[in-house]
This record gives C-alpha cells, sequence and structure tokens, in this order.
C-alpha cells in the first residue's frame, strides 16, 4: 500500500509540475504576443528598434528602465504628459524586441536613438530618462543637443552603481539565475500574486523600491492601495517588468555599464534639465539626483516624498507640476534654437 502511496503521489506530483509549466509556457507565450502587438519595428541606418508611439502633439522620447521596455515608457509617458503630447517610446537594445547587435554602450545607444528619431522625422524632441534610461538620457542630451529641447531625469541613475537585480557576481550560479527557466518561473509567479492576490504584490513591489519601513512604509502603501487611482497606476506599472527572460539581457548589460559612470561632462548639457527624485527611493540613492543637480547647469532639483516609482503615491502630484512648468518651458527653448 505503501509502495503505491508513493508510487501514485509521484505520479500527481508529476502531473502538476507538467499542468504548471504549461500554463506557464502560455502565459508567457500570450504576453509575448501581446507585447508585439502593441509596438512596430523601424529599421535605422544604426539598427532595428522596436518602439510604440501613443498621443499627438509635441514629441517626447520616454527611455524605460531596467528591467523595462517600450510598454513601461508609454506607462509612465501616460502618467507624466497624458494625450496632449506624441509620446515615442522605445525599447532599448536587449529589451524584448530590440536587438542588442553592438549596441550596449550608451554612446552607442543614444547614436541609435538619433537614428529613430531620423526615420520617424522628428527633428526634437523632450527626452525623458527613467531609472536604468537616465545614462542614455543624459549621453542624448550632451552629444546631440540640436536633438533635445529638454531633459527629465526621473528617479534616474546618472553616475556609478553596482546593480544586481537579478546576479550575484559568482561565474557558478549566475547563469542559472539568470536563466530563462528561472526567471519565467520567477514572473509566472509574479503574475499569479498580481492577478489573485494584487494588494499583496503591490506591497512587495513598492518594498523594493522604498527605503522606508515599519509603521511608516504600513502608511505609505495603505495610501497607495485607498487610493483609486495610484493603485491603478501601481497596477499599471508591475507588468512592465514581465516576463523578465525577455528583458535580461539589456539588464545585464545596462548593469555592466553603470559600473563605469559617468561616461560624458555633464556640464556639456544645455537644454532645461527637470532632475524629479523621492526622498525614499529604495532603487536608486537620490545623490543620484543631486550629482545630476549640481554637474549639469541650471538643472532643477524637484525632491519628492516618494519611494523610486515617484510618477505613483502620495507626493506625485508636485513631480506632475513640476513637469508640467518644464515641458512649457523646453518646448519655447527648443522654438527659439530653431529659429
Amino acid at each position: 500500500m505503501s509502495r503505491n502511496w508513493a508510487r501514485w503521489t509521484a505520479v500527481g506530483a508529476g502531473l502538476l509540475l507538467g499542468a504548471a509549466g504549461g500554463a506557464l509556457s502560455r502565459w508567457k507565450h500570450r504576453r509575448i504576443a501581446d507585447l508585439a502587438a502593441g509596438s512596430e519595428l523601424v529599421t535605422t541606418e544604426r539598427g532595428v528598434v522596436e518602439v510604440a508611439r501613443r498621443g499627438s502633439g509635441y514629441p517626447v522620447l520616454v527611455l524605460h528602465g531596467d528591467p523595462g521596455g517600450y510598454d513601461q515608457g508609454l506607462h509612465v509617458g501616460d502618467a507624466l504628459f497624458g494625450g496632449d503630447f506624441e509620446v515615442i517610446a522605445p525599447s532599448r537594445p536587449g529589451y524584448l524586441r530590440t536587438p542588442l547587435d553592438g549596441n550596449g554602450s550608451f554612446e552607442a545607444q543614444a547614436a541609435l536613438l538619433v537614428a529613430l528619431l531620423d526615420e520617424l522625422d522628428v527633428e526634437q524632441a523632450i527626452v525623458v530618462g527613467l531609472s536604468g534610461g537616465g545614462p542614455t538620457a543624459l549621453q542624448l542630451a550632451a552629444e546631440y543637443p540640436e536633438r533635445v529641447s529638454g531633459l527629465l531625469l526621473g528617479s534616474a541613475i546618472t553616475t556609478e552603481i553596482d546593480e544586481r537585480l537579478f546576479d550575484t557576481g559568482n561565474p557558478l550560479v549566475d547563469p542559472i539565475l539568470t536563466s530563462t527557466p528561472a526567471l519565467d518561473v520567477q514572473s509566472g509567479v509574479f503574475a499569479l500574486f498580481h492577478r489573485f492576490a494584487p494588494d499583496r504584490a503591490l506591497e512587495q513591489l513598492h518594498e523594493g523600491l522604498s527605503t522606508l519601513d515599519g509603521e511608516e512604509f504600513d502608511a505609505y502603501v495603505d495610501a497607495i492601495l485607498t487610493n483609486p487611482r495610484y493603485r491603478e497606476q501601481s497596477l499599471e506599472f508591475f507588468p512592465t517588468i514581465l516576463p523578465i527572460s525577455a528583458r535580461i539581457e539589456g539588464t545585464l548589460n545596462d548593469e555592466r555599464w553603470f559600473r563605469e559612470l559617468p561616461r560624458i561632462s555633464y556640464e556639456r548639457i544645455e537644454c532645461p534639465t527637470l532632475v524629479v527624485h523621492g526622498e525614499y527611493d529604495g532603487a536608486v540613492p537620490i545623490e543620484h539626483a543631486e550629482f545630476a543637480a549640481e554637474s549639469i547647469p541650471n538643472a532643477e532639483l524637484v525632491r519628492l516624498e516618494t519611494d523610486h516609482a515617484a510618477w505613483i503615491g502620495p507626493g506625485s502630484e508636485e513631480a506632475w507640476q513640476a513637469v508640467e512648468r518644464f515641458v512649457e518651458s523646453s518646448i519655447a527653448a527648443g522654438e527659439r534654437r530653431m529659429a
């Protein structure tokens, strides 16, 4: 009897694992298909770029963080700019359908994005660098000033940081941790929490983005969960890192280059610059914002009582107001330069 029980237990466990694996595979396939349907591939003289465009009006180029993709750029672009601007959201090299193809350095990424703007017939744009997209945005503003009417750095990495989201630096362990099966299982778990326990998922999300703890963290999360707009924005942001396996090549590449920052002299940046950063940012210390504000001529620093997702949650209204003022001055400055 015990042998039969053990045998049937093993068979049952195998069937459960097989069913779970099948469900995970179907979820990933649907997710990848949905992402592909929401963007287009543009061939430039520097390589292929995946990009999505939304809205109409003055162009805003939104560069996502890590892990991320065009979907993350659209999410933040919608939150900060609404439909009154044309949000241009590319997937940076190594993310989703934009191949790395030798465009890993921030210098190469900037050149690739200028080639993209050429193909889209966009002469000048406001450039937004979010988190890990900060170095590429800074490179664009310094190297191609005629293409950048204004620079917005949101929770951006601006100087050296040894960020390791998925690896440890151990050559024996890291290939396992960053393998597609391991990352897909992790993504599947996140997706399950997002669907069936969304409030718990958001708590875990902000826990990784915040320096707050104890009662202060609980109060911060509660303010997000009890505000319909904050909660919806957080839930919409959550999937923009999934599946991780489709974004890992770009993430690992960025993290290697982050250790060599800064790559350029920020004093060369001439356009209006707004630096927005949360005081409680647990992913990118606020010292990165302070460094950029001190280095870039006439940059404005807005310190918010938020975590890394500065456009979501308590204090984010101040960010929206600052962005509105900044956009007006950037467009005016761009028009004067073009005249």
